[in-house]
């Protein structure tokens, strides 16, 4: 079977992406998952198209969330290889399209027995995660806050 290198447009079309979305999502393309921003609209509507490629190939522990999560991950890694983070958005689409024009057949991940150790501590989330995200993170809260202090402090100082 020859393997014909296909547009970024093309390639997103495959995977279900509409005409509009799939121009907002082509400067994406020649980037790797690694390196692009998990909470921008395209990558969260690039993603979900994936994981519901991957489901379909499958790999029933993948939800659609739009989120690269650890059962999406480990698709990519079947399909892509190790090092599928780095590659291209476009790579990994195409990895994924030959999978399924071969009828790769993924299945779910087993589950570790109940008793068995968890590899990494699991993330819980803070005190502050009510707070949206915003660039600088707590310094930016810690500057609002203090500009905020110094608005009310000025105006009670004026009377």
């Amino acid at each position: 079977m020859t393997d014909t290198k296909k547009s970024s447009r093309e390639l997103l079309l495959a995977i279900g992406v509409g005409q509009f979305n799939a121009t907002q999502i082509i400067p994406y393309m020649m980037v790797a998952p690694a390196t692009t921003d998990p909470k921008s609209t395209q990558t969260i509507l690039l993603v979900q198209h994936l994981q519901q490629l991957l489901f379909d190939l499958g790999a029933t522990d993948v939800a659609n969330t739009g989120y690269l999560d650890p059962p999406t991950a480990r698709a990519l890694r079947q399909l892509v290889g190790p090092n599928w983070e780095r590659a291209t958005w476009a790579t990994n689409i195409q990895a994924v399209l030959s999978a399924r024009a071969r009828g790769q057949h993924l299945g779910p991940e087993l589950r570790a027995p109940i008793d068995a150790p968890m590899p990494m501590p699991v993330a819980v989330g803070g005190p502050l995660d009510f707070l949206p995200d915003v660039p600088g993170g707590i310094v930016t809260y810690g500057v609002v806050a203090y500009l905020i202090y110094r608005h009310f402090t000025k105006a009670r100082n004026a009377r």
